[in-house]
C-alpha cells in the first residue's frame, strides 16, 4: 500500500486515520509525518517519524505520557502556528528520540538523529505549547539544513544551526518542565537556543551530556530572556576548535538577560583559555544558585556540588546544594517531585538544582570534581600573581603558562600533588629566567586525564 498524503497518519496494520478529528491511537505503533493542520492526538506506544512535520492554522498536537517518538531520519518538527503539549509523568515519561542510536556520534554527520522542535515565533493568540516529563535526545542542529527557511519575516528567525533539541524564537509561549535534554549537538547550543525576545521557562529540568562545536555546550541565549528554575546544567562539552574562541561551557549569552534561580551549573566544559560555565551572568538576575565561576548575587554558591558518583547530577548528602534554595520563591512554579519522583522539598529548604536528595534515591558517595579553572589573583599583575587551583584526585599535576600562540613560557608545577587546595607563585618570568612581556597569557592545568584553564594579564 503507498504512503498515505501529507498530514496523514497511519497505523502499522494499515488503517489510513485522517486529522479532521482528534484521534486516539490504540495501535502499537503509529507513522507521521507532513502537515498537522487539525488538533491531533499521539496514544500508541510508539510514533515513527517518517518525514518533517509542521503544525499550522492553530492546530494542537497532544502526546500523552508513555508515548515513545522515534525519528526515522534527520527529521524534525517545525511549529509555525500551534502547539505541541506533550505531558508526560515523572514515572511515564515522552522520549523523542531516534530510530538508531547506534549511528549518533558527536560530528556534524546527520545519521543517527533528528532535527529538534523549532518554534519560529508562534503568533501570540496560539495555544501555548509544553514539555513536561520529557526525554529528548540524539537531535543536532546542524548549520544549513534548520527547518526554518531564511527568508524575512517580522520578529526574526531560528538562528542557523543553534539548538539541538529545542529552538525557540520570540514570542513563542514555551514551557519546560521537568525534562531531561541529553546527547544533543548543535553548532551554538548543544540542547537549547532561545533567540529574538524567546521567554521560556524552564523548570526542574536535567541537561547532561550535551555538545556544541563552536559555542555553548548547553544553551545559546541571543537577545532572549529565558528564565531558569531549579535547573541542573552538567557534564556539557563546548568543542570550539581554539583557544581564543570565546564561549561558555554550558551557557552563552549574547545580547541577552536570562534569569537563574536554584540552578546547578557545574562541571560543563570548553576550550577556552578561560573557563566559562555562563558567558556574563548578571548577578541581580542570579538567586540561590550554585555556578562554577561566578558565585554572585543572593544567596549564591561557587562551590563543589559534590554530585554522587555516576549520579548524574544528584546531590550526595554532604552537597552544599542541600537546604540552599529558596523555596519562597519558586513554590508558584516547581512540581510536587524532583526529576526521580521524590518529594520536591525533603529538608528544612528546597535543595538546589533538579534533584531533591534523599538517601534513598543513590549510592550517597560523593565526587569531587575538578570544575573552576586555575584563577590568578592580582590579575592583572605586575609582575608577580598567586595562581591556586584545586585537583579532585591525588595524581600527577602539571600547571604552565603559554602564550597566546600555546607556547609554553613557564612550567610552574610538575609534579605528584595530593587532592585539594593549592597555590604557586608566578613571578612574570619565564623558563629561562627572563622576564615575560606584557600581555595576556593562558593558565593550563593538567591532573590526570583532567584538563582546565584560566587566563592572567601581565603588565610591566
Amino acid at each position: 500500500m503507498p504512503d498515505p498524503p501529507a498530514g496523514v497518519f497511519r497505523d502499522e496494520p494499515g488503517q489510513v486515520l485522517t486529522r479532521t478529528q482528534p484521534s486516539v491511537r490504540q495501535g502499537v505503533t503509529t507513522r507521521a509525518g507532513g502537515t498537522i493542520a487539525d488538533d491531533t492526538l499521539w496514544d500508541t506506544a510508539i510514533v515513527t517519524v517518517t518525514d518533517d512535520i509542521v503544525i499550522t492554522d492553530g492546530a494542537t498536537l497532544t502526546v500523552v505520557p508513555g508515548v515513545r517518538v522515534e525519528f526515522a531520519g534527520y527529521y524534525g518538527i517545525l511549529v509555525t502556528d500551534g502547539a505541541i503539549q506533550a505531558a508526560g509523568k515523572v514515572d511515564s515519561k515522552i522520549i523523542w528520540t531516534t530510530s538508531n542510536p547506534s549511528l549518533f556520534d558527536e560530528s556534524q554527520a546527520t545519521d543517527g538523529c533528528w532535527n529538534g522542535i523549532t518554534w519560529p515565533n508562534v503568533p501570540a493568540d496560539a495555544p501555548e505549547s509544553y514539555l513536561r516529563w520529557c526525554v529528548l535526545e540524539y537531535a543536532k542542529a546542524v548549520p544549513g539544513l534548520g527547518l526554518d527557511g531564511d527568508g524575512p519575516r517580522v520578529g526574526g528567525r531560528a538562528f542557523d544551526g543553534a539548538g539541538g533539541a529545542l529552538r525557540i524564537v520570540g514570542n513563542s509561549r514555551v514551557e519546560i518542565m521537568g525534562c531531561i535534554l541529553r546527547n544533543n549537538c548543535a553548532d551554538r547550543g548543544g540542547a537549547l537556543a532561545v533567540h529574538y525576545g524567546g521567554a521560556p521557562i524552564v523548570v526542574n529540568s536535567l541537561m547532561m551530556d550535551n555538545v556544541s562545536w563552536s559555542r555553548a555546550g548547553a544553551v545559546f541565549v541571543s537577545y532572549a530572556y529565558p528564565v531558569f528554575i531549579h535547573d541542573t546544567l552538567a557534564f556539557n562539552r563546548c568543542v570550539n576548535p581554539g583557544m581564543f574562541d570565546r564561549t561558555a561551557g554550558a551557557i552563552d549569552h549574547f545580547h541577552s538577560k536570562p534569569q537563574y534561580t536554584g540552578c546547578v551549573i557545574y562541571a560543563n566544559q570548553t576550550n577556552h583559555h578561560e573557563h566559562n560555565e555562563i558567558l556574563e551572568p548578571k548577578s541581580y538576575y542570579t538567586r540561590y544558585c550554585d555556578i562554577a565561576g561566578v558565585g554572585e548575587g543572593e544567596g549564591c554558591l561557587d562551590t563543589d556540588p559534590l554530585f554522587i558518583t555516576l549520579g548524574k547530577g544528584r546531590l550526595s548528602g554532604r552537597s552544599p546544594c542541600r537546604n540552599a534554595g529558596s523555596y519562597l520563591l519558586v513554590e508558584t512554579w516547581l512540581p510536587q517531585e524532583d526529576l526521580d519522583g521524590f518529594p520536591r522539598r525533603e529538608g528544612i529548604e528546597v535543595d538546589m538544582g533538579c534533584f531533591e536528595h534523599t538517601s534513598t534515591s543513590a549510592v550517597d558517595e560523593a565526587t569531587p570534581i575538578l570544575a573552576a579553572g586555575p584563577r590568578a589573583w592580582p590579575n592583572p599583575c605586575n609582575p608577580a600573581t598567586t595562581v591556586r587551583f584545586r585537583i579532585a584526585r591525588a595524581g600527577h599535576t602539571r600547571l604552565c603558562i603559554h602564550d597566546q600562540r600555546g607556547r609554553r613560557v613557564r612550567t610552574l608545577v610538575d609534579d605528584e600533588l595530593p587532592a585539594g587546595e593549592h597555590g604557586v607563585t608566578w613571578r612574570g618570568l619565564d623558563d629561562a629566567g627572563c622576564g615575560a612581556s606584557s600581555g595576556t597569557y593562558l593558565i593550563r592545568l593538567e591532573n590526570g586525564d583532567r584538563v582546565r584553564t584560566g587566563s592572567v594579564t601581565l603588565v610591566r
